[in-house]
């Protein structure tokens, strides 16, 4: 008897603890281990930019804008000198540089190293929208017609003047050698132009191979006439502003800082043709983030990058011909573009290492003497 009242016990005290147990309170028990999801966190992936420091693409309307769209990071490594950046590549950066920004005289170069990878543009929605000559300039096509760089901002280095002092209307480089500036001439010091400024003013049949001999006499002809060979801002606003130079060479960006200061100056495209030059996007070879990479070469093309790159006081003439068109009168003044920008440009272009040192050489004598 004793036996099964223990036993009716048990059983009574079982029905008990399942009776008193809701199926909510019984689904309310956590899963084991095996039973719980792994919730996968998306990876924020890094696209790192190798530029000129506070030239736009590290101004808040392209990061910000950028890594909200593609919801990533963007992250730059500066150089100071386009040798520097090649160099950077080659002693470490390819695998962890993914876009970079070589010019017009150095494209061909870095391709032919192999520090930067074809591009395909077919995937992108605004390499169409870019200017015609640029997209086509040679030095970033290859012979299979692979492209090597999307041309991004350009801009001259052309004539400019102060016509406080200079009241006659110049549309030559012929006015840089007149015996009546002597001493009021400013020379931007930089061989590449320098030679190519010469071989325009002696109407060379084809200014990427002058005569070298017939360059450096004309050269040393407009020492004469030259007060400062210059290589920044400082070195050319200063003398310009307290009149020790009235006339010489100048970037647009100059020419477009003293324009909008207010103070006199004009800036006009030679008869005989302008230096010109152009930055390009490229996708570094071994890029950790090539398609991420693809993506900020287009947005860096887009219309609404350009535009507001180009109403930064530090920007450049646009690429994009819709943002070109859409400028203000203006802001065309201000970038010498009004009412249309030049045409009869001489790109400056990469060099094999014999021409450039053959370059150099005349530009380095001419000083010395």
């Amino acid at each position: 008897m004793k036996k099964f009242i223990s036993l009716l016990i048990v059983v009574l005290m079982v029905t008990t603890m399942f009776v008193g147990c809701s199926p909510e309170e019984q689904q309310s028990e956590p899963p084991s281990e095996e039973e719980t999801p792994e919730v996968e966190e998306e990876e924020v992936k890094t696209l790192t930019v190798l530029n000129w420091k506070g030239y736009g693409s590290d101004a808040d309307y392209s990061v910000d804008v950028f890594e909200e769209m593609y919801n990533c990071k963007v992250e730059h490594v500066y150089f100071t000198s386009l040798e520097e950046m090649l160099t950077m590549l080659r002693t470490g950066g390819l695998g962890t540089i993914d876009v970079l920004l070589p010019n017009s005289n150095v494209l061909l170069q870095a391709w032919q190293e192999g520090l930067i990878q074809p591009i395909d543009t077919s995937k992108m929605e605004n390499y169409s929208l870019l200017r015609d000559d640029l997209r086509n300039f040679e030095d970033a096509i290859d012979e299979e017609g692979n492209v090597y760089g999307v041309p991004w901002a350009w801009g001259t280095t052309s004539l400019g003047y102060n016509p406080e002092v200079i009241e006659e209307d110049i549309t030559s480089w012929k006015a840089l050698w007149d015996d009546k500036y002597e001493g009021k001439v400013a020379y931007f010091d930089d061989y590449n132009t320098a030679i190519l400024t010469a071989a325009l003013y002696l109407e060379e049949d084809d200014p990427y191979n002058p005569d070298l001999e017939k360059v450096e006499e004309a050269l040393l002809d407009l020492k004469e006439n030259t007060r400062t060979y210059w290589s920044s801002y400082d070195d050319f606003l200063k003398p310009y502003g307290s009149g020790e130079i009235v006339i010489g060479n100048m970037w647009v960006g100059l020419a477009s800082t003293i324009y909008r200061s207010g103070d006199p100056v004009e800036y006009v495209y030679p008869e005989e043709g302008t230096v010109g030059w152009s930055d390009f996007w490229a996708i570094a070879t071994d890029a950790p983030n090539p398609d991420l990479a693809l993506k900020w070469l287009d947005f860096m093309s887009s219309e609404q990058f350009q535009t507001d790159f180009a109403n930064d006081p530090y920007g450049a003439i646009p690429s994009n011909v819709n943002s070109l068109e859409s400028l203000t009168d203006d802001l065309k003044k201000a970038f010498f573009i009004y009412p249309e920008p030049p045409t009869n440009l001489v790109m400056q272009a990469s060099q094999d290492e014999e021409t450039k040192q053959a370059w150099l050489d005349v530009w380095n004598n001419v000083k010395a003497q």
